[in-house]
This record gives C-alpha cells, sequence and structure tokens, in this order.
C-alpha cells in the first residue's frame, strides 16, 4: 500500500525563513483573469459573419489579445477583439481579425486548422478543467472541432471524433482573400454554439448566472514558429490551461439594457494560492519523479497570508503518483478541491 502523507498549515513553519515564495516563482500563471459578461440578445442573427444586427453593434468588445506569454512580451502586430452574446439556445461568439493580407488554404473539415491563420475557441462549461472544448476557423469557414478529456500537461488526450453538432459559423472578408497584391482590412467570424452540443449530462449550463471559463487565440503565420494572439494570456505557448482562461457570466438583461456585476463563482484568493501548489507540484515531480507533501512545497507566511487571515484550512493528501488539496473556507462553508489530474471543484461539507 502506497504511503499517505497529510499535511496542514502548522508545517509551513519548518520551510526555511529565505524560501522564495512560490507566489511570486509562478507568478505568471496566477495573474488575474479577464471577464466577460455575455447578455441576451434582442432578436435572431443572421450567422453570415458581418456582426451588422443590432445586439452585435451594442455588444461591448473584449480587450484586445494580447501574446499567450503575457506580460513582458511584444504586443500582437494586428488587432483582434471578439464579443458575445446568448439565447436559450446558443452561445454566440463574434470576432473581428484585423488582417493586411487574408490566407486561407485549408479546405477540409478537421484538418489542422492552424497550420494556416485562424480563430480558435476553448470552453470549458462547467470550470472544472475537464471535459472541455476547442473550435477552430480558417478565412474559408471551414472547422477543425474537438473534445478533450483533460489538459495535455496531464496526460489529456482529444477526441476528433466529436464534431459539435448543429454548429453554425459564418465568415466577412473585408478585402480579398489569397491576394498579395492589395491590402486587405479584416476578416470577421461569427459562430453559434449550439448548448446541447457541449452538454454532458442533463444539467443546463447555459443559463443566466452561470459563469464559464472560456478563451480564444488567433494563430498568425508571420514567421516561424507562428504568433499565438489571445484573449486572456496563460503564461506560457500553451492554450490547454483552462485555469488560465477568462471568465464568461450570463446576464439575464437583453443586450444594450441594464449592465450585469462579474460575480467570480469562487475565493479568488483560495483559489490562486491552490494553482500556485499546482504548479509547484508540477516541476517537483519533473525533478524527481514523485510529488511532493505540502511542507516540501515551502509555502511561506508571504504565500499564505491572504488565506491566514480568512482562516482557510489546508490540507493534502499524496502518494508518489497524486495528490488531492482541499481548502476548507469558512465563510463559504465549502471545501475548495484541486487534484494532480488539474480538475478544480468545490463540496459542501
Amino acid at each position: 500500500m502506497k504511503k499517505t502523507i497529510v499535511a496542514c498549515l502548522a508545517l509551513f513553519a519548518m520551510a526555511p525563513a529565505f524560501a522564495q515564495s512560490i507566489m511570486e516563482k509562478y507568478e505568471r500563471f496566477l495573474v488575474e483573469p479577464r471577464t466577460y459578461v455575455a447578455y441576451r440578445t434582442e432578436g435572431a442573427l443572421n450567422i453570415d459573419g458581418k456582426l451588422d444586427e443590432s445586439s452585435w453593434q451594442k455588444a461591448k468588445d473584449t480587450e484586445e489579445f494580447e501574446d499567450i506569454s503575457g506580460k513582458g512580451f511584444a504586443a500582437p502586430k494586428y488587432k483582434t477583439t471578439a464579443k458575445m452574446l446568448w439565447d436559450d439556445d446558443y452561445l454566440y461568439v463574434g470576432a473581428v481579425l484585423e488582417e493586411p493580407n487574408i490566407l486561407a488554404k485549408l479546405t477540409q473539415r478537421d484538418t489542422i486548422i492552424y497550420y494556416d491563420n485562424d480563430f480558435e475557441v476553448f470552453i470549458d462549461p462547467d470550470s472544472d478543467g475537464h471535459n472541455y472544448f476547442e473550435i477552430e476557423v480558417n478565412a474559408n469557414n471551414v472547422l477543425f472541432d474537438l473534445m478533450l478529456d483533460k489538459p495535455y500537461r496531464v496526460g489529456g488526450d482529444f477526441f476528433l471524433q466529436w464534431d459539435c453538432p448543429g454548429i453554425k459559423s459564418g465568415i466577412h472578408i473585408e478585402g480579398t482573400k489569397n491576394n498579395p497584391n492589395d491590402t486587405d482590412k479584416y476578416w470577421s467570424v461569427e459562430m453559434a454554439i449550439p448548448r446541447q452540443a457541449l452538454t454532458l449530462s442533463f444539467n443546463n449550463l447555459l443559463k443566466a448566472g452561470n459563469i464559464w471559463r472560456i478563451n480564444f487565440s488567433r494563430v498568425e503565420w508571420l514567421k516561424k514558429p507562428e504568433e499565438n494572439w489571445v484573449w486572456n494570456a496563460t503564461g506560457r505557448i500553451d492554450m490547454h490551461m483552462p485555469d488560465r482562461w477568462g471568465y464568461l457570466l450570463f446576464s439575464g438583461n437583453k443586450v444594450g439594457t441594464i449592465e450585469t456585476e462579474m460575480d467570480y463563482p469562487h475565493n479568488r484568493d483560495v483559489y490562486k494560492t491552490m494553482w500556485a501548489i499546482f504548479y509547484a507540484q508540477q516541476d517537483f515531480k519533473g525533478q524527481n519523479k514523485r510529488f511532493a507533501s505540502l511542507d516540501e512545497i515551502g509555502l511561506t507566511k508571504a504565500d499564505t497570508k491572504a488565506i491566514d487571515a480568512q482562516k482557510v484550512k489546508l490540507t493534502m493528501e499524496n502518494t508518489r503518483n497524486t495528490y488531492e488539496i482541499r481548502a476548507w473556507v469558512p465563510k463559504e462553508e465549502v471545501f475548495y478541491i484541486l487534484n494532480n489530474e488539474g480538475r478544480f471543484w468545490k463540496e459542501k461539507k
């Protein structure tokens, strides 16, 4: 039987006073994700890529895309923004990609679309970091869609046989495709993604008040390797980090009416601390061929200051090849749980 080690916050005192803060060490992966509030449409949308309906005109753009590696890296050469809407049946995604030379060669569905310049959507409807979806499209309106059981960093696999059932997509081009002899303006993307295509249970996750994790990526072949421009930086060249995606809140209000404030689905201090431990564990396992106990992680007082003030009790059970972090949050009367496969969830006591 494998030995199980349980460690509590009391063990943090064992960490040397000069130990580096893991919150600082993994700061790039702990930056507060961006947020977006999607409002209900005020009428039907024609999925043609033009984004010219009144609902789209009233919807706010996201922040401009940034380099996937985040702070300290060069800003994208061309501007990209996205926006979202919803109704009872669909999540609608629109994007505008500034591009002086619009190119698209691939024409067959489920070829590797990011070999062209493309636009990509990543969706985790229940926000647990597992069983999420990826949809890519090029300027030919050719789709590459797949489902993943978990991120590649923890041994995940993809299911290419998943085709998003009922998806509608449209492309609009301001310019001339595949003509390098003129200067184009942009190409725009419009998608209607059915809620039933993203459902793995009987639960309807597309409803007012729910929060999904979502991110967008733009692959641009200016040179080799390609540029990766995203809505929310992940901290390294890897889109398969659902904990680093943005938050999408569904408002019950119609677009252009009463604004809804973002209400985060979890305690941000606790969440950040747990993910710092996750990244420390990844490095420890890479160096030592096993996972660490909590005292070996070496959390400092600076690392736990925010959660100590909230009287959060943090524990971890681990073996050589598995671990589960549990954080009891008295104010909410819930456990936050994160395991070695990057699955995150909450449980009532």
